[in-house]
């Protein structure tokens, strides 16, 4: 095949990241020269997908496709009927000639490894160039489109290799993080034996907000009814050209990638009993079991309006200087009732709002920690107060003492930075639950 579905070092994508993504794909695949005139081959990939991303299903039988799929009599010998195997070495074939030709642009490849019929994806090698490539049907540059349109969360697409980066940064040998005080909290986060899902950001998600200058519910999220700006007359060409390419593509922030880092080599969880899924491909269901931990402002992680009523420190997003208030709902005596920084007129030193925030899961399940950035920056930081030693000594000391861990609280925190950046950080107030 010409282009090498997995180069070494890059990890297939997990379960949950396929999961909306890869039904697109399959789409696509399904009405393309290669399969669009074979039913059965069609039927055959689509049952294939579905016992694999909404079933859970790690293994598929040839005897079960035969039934299922080809009409076979639940007795039926697959070792003498070799109509499944035939059908799969078809499939494959088409598979194949579809991502060397017609789907050359997909940046994710669907395919069925010999020996199995569980479908996995993987990232092409060059992902780079088609990710950062705008539809050919916009009529202007990539750059004038950002322009005209004036959407600095753009900048955030070109961290289309984000995946990658994580994938080294996690094979660069470090030191490991130690600490009494780190152990007693993350023991207590996520006691041994308990699943822990870590949720980054949708990066495009935030951008497309920016667009449209207005937020998009959680409700919208879920449902996707916010495609429906697609057929919005006042919407140009152009206009509809970038909200599709974001509505279509999936990044995540630096900042994820580096906490994802930080949590790998600090040894605070046991990599073993760690998922990382992207915000677009989650349900309920997945946000009721076990541990949780949400990468990102709702702006990027919309789940995070879930426990907003738990949260003290609120953060109302000005969509039309793209600033941040801080509302304080239960202050303390000598508190605050409502906090805003202004954007700088010049290039230096800028200060952001991020918030730590420690909730037991409503469920009953597990714990939930969110870090929760007005930028890049701000997630770094908070990410980084839990992850560091010194740093969240300092935060247990000002909180009330527990008989087991540290009790559930919620810290806001003043971050300065440089470029993005962050140059340092402080707590200006912390609220325990």
């Amino acid at each position: 095949m010409s282009s090498k579905i997995e180069p070494e070092g890059i990890p297939p994508v997990g379960p949950l990241a396929q999961h909306t993504e890869g039904w697109e794909v399959l789409e696509r695949l399904r009405n393309s020269d290669q399969l669009k005139r074979s039913a059965k081959l069609q039927e055959l990939l689509q049952y294939l997908c579905r016992r694999a991303w909404m079933d859970g299903a790690t293994e598929i039988r040839e005897h079960e496709i035969g039934v299922a799929v080809f009409g076979r009599p639940e007795g039926y010998d697959s070792t003498q009927d070799t109509l499944v195997r035939v059908q799969a070495s078809q499939l494959r074939k088409r598979l194949e000639k579809y991502f060397e030709d017609e789907g050359r642009e997909e940046i994710l490849i669907l395919e069925i490894p010999r020996g199995s019929y569980v479908p996995v994806m993987h990232l092409r090698q060059a992902v780079a160039a088609p990710a950062l490539a705008l539809p050919a049907s916009a009529t202007a540059t990539p750059a004038l489109l950002v322009s005209r349109w004036q959407v600095p969360a753009l900048v955030s697409l070109c961290l289309a290799l984000a995946l990658l980066c994580a994938w080294l940064a996690l094979r660069q040998p470090t030191s490991r993080i130690e600490g009494t005080t780190l152990r007693r909290f993350w023991t207590a986060f996520a006691p041994e034996g308990t699943q822990t899902t870590v949720v980054v950001a949708d990066s495009t998600f935030s951008a497309l907000q920016d667009m449209l200058r207005r937020p998009i519910s959680l409700e919208e999220y879920v449902a996707r009814t916010y495609r429906a700006e697609l057929d919005r007359p006042h919407h140009s060409a152009e206009m509809k050209d970038v909200l599709r390419y974001l509505m279509e593509r999936r990044y995540t922030s630096l900042a994820d990638v580096m906490m994802l880092r930080r949590l790998w080599i600090s040894g605070v969880l046991d990599p073993t009993r760690v998922s990382v899924a992207y915000s677009r491909d989650l349900n309920l269901r997945n946000l009721q079991r076990g541990n949780l931990i949400l990468v990102g402002s709702r702006r990027a992680i919309p789940w995070v309006d879930l426990f907003d009523n738990s949260l003290d420190f609120h953060f109302a997003y000005d969509e039309g200087d793209r600033n941040v208030i801080v509302h304080n709902r239960k202050p303390r005596k000598g508190e605050f009732t409502q906090l805003r920084l202004e954007n700088p007129t010049i290039t230096g030193t800028v200060e952001r709002f991020s918030v730590v925030a420690s909730l037991p899961n409503p469920s009953g399940g597990g714990n939930v920690l969110i870090f929760s950035g007005q930028e890049m920056s701000g997630t770094e930081a908070a990410a980084n107060l839990v992850t560091t030693e010194a740093s969240l000594r300092d935060l247990v000391n000002r909180l009330p003492p527990a008989r087991n861990g540290v009790p559930y609280f919620e810290a806001l925190l003043k971050v300065k930075h440089v470029e993005y950046t962050t140059q340092s950080y402080e707590i200006i107030a912390i609220h325990t639950h």
